[in-house]
């Protein structure tokens, strides 16, 4: 093991290849540590089930491979171990594996290696007490290198395979981590599918707390790179030669070096490293400290910021936000062009109306959602004649320049947190201006989550991925997760037609979820048109800035070939490219 450096400095231990300082060379590629101020490289673990401490994404996602690579940004699934897929019906995915793959001890990866963690996951799934059925209903492993996975509900091929193979998010996307015949996991695993209920128990609760195995006691995976030293503060991985892809790399080394900050772009200035997975775009004053050759990549992801209100649904604390009109006028008259002078090179104003699709993916004008968009009511022009009826509407009366409730008290707003956030402040600004009073409050991070859950706020902020269409549209992400701290009604009206707000043709009842997966069904974008006008309608967030989430690497020493939808719209491409058939990452001097 390395020793590595401790203490504040921020060069970890080069090891032994002649590297120092800011040094590049063609034996080892350097790249930032993401888990900085997290778990240190010594004490993370290949767990998926224990998020502790975990190694599974980094360094993981480079040790590991996966079966199939989704990019939510294109909605589009790429070949990996899995060679070719089918559905020959809407409720059964089957798969093929090379049969090139092997883990780093030469046993070949088979298809019982991934059946056993899907069926670990799906048993522990089961034991939970969240209810509702899980979107896989079994898979089978037909033979060494087929699967057969079938669904509890009816999806279309592309939602079947990036909820299956092609899993995106959580550990469980960054690899395959269990051996069907590791001594460990099959004894878990025959607990979990053939043991008692006190049996199954115990395991769950074993593997949802084991840190097995670490990083540190030599474990085996089956990606390019293969674990060879752990420091106290770097990671350093070897290339795996017999990988299929190997010739894609031509270097000898991949590290992960841990630094005392966790913005990388002072150490990718000073040399220290070749790569990083995040940290820009950067602010305008630090451009000309970067390396005249500077390459980004993850370019078509980003994430949202958005004003965030209490809809009232299901909670007792009584909000004048509650009322949709109410929200609508709030974001009338809010100022985009104000804030945009306020903005620094990072954030960028969302330009389009609220409706919940990437910032990125209207910019480029090419999906169907960007002219659907333009009918949509945008917001964010200050329109304060328009905020004036719609509050009136709801018994709000004006005098003397001051907004009265209908109950004649002065209307007044509480923001929960935001300070900053410059269209926060843009907005207090234009509320006040407007005749409406606001308070806005600093809490901790505990109170902020528990007032949240608890529908006790009117605005806060929040910020979101936005990588993708679909993406945006998980139903453990809007049902599970925004309707719970949003508070939004499961069920809405919405004004028809699609893009008037009045209403002229009446209104159409639509349950969101159902909505969801009935878009995830058939894949008829007529239903995720709806979802977008039930949000620019509803309001139960409104977009007003978004923020692209690249990582960057020096273009003078590194190439980086990937398919422009991984390049760009996956978030560890760094890790994806060498592994791809028709991807590298190669030292160019």
């Amino acid at each position: 093991m390395l020793a590595g450096c401790s203490g504040g400095g921020d060069e970890p231990t080069p090891g032994t290849d002649g590297e120092n300082g800011g040094n590049t060379n063609g034996k080892r590629f350097r790249v930032f540590d993401p888990l900085t101020s997290g778990a240190t490289p010594s004490e993370r673990h290949f767990n998926p089930w224990n998020p502790t401490q975990t190694g599974c994404w980094h360094p993981g996602a480079c040790v590991f491979d996966r079966l199939a690579v989704y990019s939510p940004t294109q909605n589009e699934a790429y070949p990996l171990m899995a060679e070719s897929w089918k559905m020959p019906d809407d409720k059964t995915l089957e798969a093929t594996f090379s049969d090139k793959w092997t883990w780093h001890n030469g046993d070949k990866f088979v298809a019982q290696d991934w059946v056993m963690q899907q069926e670990i996951e799906l048993a522990i799934q089961k034991a939970s007490d969240e209810g509702g059925k899980p979107l896989v209903k079994s898979v089978k492993a037909v033979d060494d290198y087929h699967v057969r996975i079938n669904l509890n509900d009816p999806l279309s091929e592309i939602f079947a395979v990036q909820n299956t193979i092609g899993i995106y998010n959580g550990n469980l996307a960054r690899g395959v981590f269990t051996k069907h015949d590791d001594p460990k996991w099959s004894k878990w695993h025959k607990k979990l599918t053939t043991g008692s209920e006190s049996e199954k128990k115990a395991a769950i609760e074993d593997i949802t707390t084991a840190k097995y195995p670490m990083i540190t006691d030599d474990p085996i995976g089956h990606g390019p790179f293969k674990i060879k030293d752990v420091g106290d503060n770097i990671i350093v991985m070897e290339k795996y030669e017999d990988h299929p892809n190997a010739d894609n790399i031509n270097f000898d080394e991949f590290t992960l070096k841990l630094f005392s900050t966790n913005q990388p772009i002072q150490p990718y200035s000073a040399g220290k490293i070749d790569a990083t997975h995040k940290g820009f775009p950067v602010e305008n004053d630090l451009k000309s400290k970067l390396p005249k050759e500077n390459k980004l990549f993850r370019e078509g992801r980003s994430s949202n910021k958005l004003f965030s209100f209490n809809c009232g649904h299901g909670v007792d604390y009584e909000s004048p936000v509650n009322n949709v009109n109410v929200r609508k006028a709030i974001c009338h008259v809010y100022s985009r062009k104000q804030t945009e002078s306020l903005l620094q090179g990072v954030n960028r104003t969302f330009d389009w109306a609220p409706c919940r699709v990437p910032g990125k993916v209207l910019s480029r004008g090419k999906d169907e959602t960007a002219e659907w968009v333009k009918k949509f009511t945008k917001y964010g022009e200050n329109d304060t004649k328009r905020a004036a009826e719609l509050l009136r509407r709801e018994g709000y009366e004006k005098s003397n320049g001051k907004w009265m409730t209908p109950d004649g008290k002065r209307f007044k707003l509480t923001i929960m947190n935001g300070t900053d956030r410059q269209d926060i402040q843009v907005l207090k600004q234009n509320l006040k201006d407007f005749g409406i009073d606001t308070t806005q409050e600093k809490v901790d991070d505990a109170t902020f989550d528990d007032r949240r859950n608890k529908g006790k706020y009117d605005i806060m902020p929040d910020g979101s991925s936005s990588n993708g269409i679909t993406a945006m549209w998980a139903t453990d992400l809007v049902i599970d997760w925004l309707q719970s701290i949003l508070h939004f009604a499961p069920e809405s009206d919405i004004p028809m037609p699609i893009g008037d707000p009045e209403g002229s043709s009446g209104t159409k009842t639509i349950n969101i979820e159902q909505h969801i997966r009935k878009w995830q069904s058939t894949g008829d974008s007529k239903y995720h048109h709806e979802l977008m006008w039930w949000w620019n309608q509803t309001l139960p967030e409104a977009e007003m800035l978004y923020q692209p989430d690249a990582g960057a690497y020096n273009g003078a020493h590194w190439q980086l070939d990937v398919k422009p939808g991984i390049k760009n719209g996956v978030d560890d491409a760094l890790y994806i490219a060498p592994k791809m058939a028709d991807g590298s990452l190669k030292y160019k001097g």
